[in-house]
């Protein structure tokens, strides 16, 4: 499975930065290792930052392995622009997502969260799970994000 460019919204980014045994980590990894693209837009980099800082994930992994995260992911990130708009998603916020995979031109979002789950596929775009992700990876299935 190849995927050039995709979104990958906050949850799931916040998962693999506490523990690096979970689907989302072992997903973030295979992206990285095929130099897949990350595509934010501004909110959907400032929610990742405001959310991954906050004290509450101390307790999971230090403040300073969270930020040498953020900059990882910023390395690898690619920034579109978006409006705000609605995208027709029930929780008007995940509309950003929505948004952000269309203005990058992508072809996945890799979510936890049922409002866009719900939605898959949406203008095609596939939205997947982590776990979904890792069985495509394992079957070579090179429909995924394309």
């Amino acid at each position: 499975m190849k995927v050039d460019r995709l979104v990958v919204d906050t949850n799931v980014l916040i998962s693999a930065a506490i523990s690096s045994s979970t689907a989302p980590a072992r997903v973030l990894d295979y992206l990285r290792s095929t130099s897949a693209v990350l595509v934010f837009s501004e909110p959907t980099m400032s929610e990742l930052a405001a959310r991954l800082t906050r004290a509450k994930f101390d307790r999971y992994v230090d403040r300073n392995a969270r930020l040498h995260f953020l900059a990882d992911i910023d390395a690898v990130t690619e920034f579109v622009g978006v409006s705000g708009a609605p995208m027709g998603c029930r929780d008007r916020s995940d509309d950003l997502f929505l948004e952000t995979a269309l203005a990058g031109d992508c072809r996945l979002i890799i979510t936890g969260d049922s409002d866009l789950l719900d939605l898959n596929p949406w203008n095609d775009v596939q939205i997947l799970r982590p776990a979904e992700v890792l069985s495509a990876i394992a079957r070579g299935d090179r429909t995924i994000g394309q």
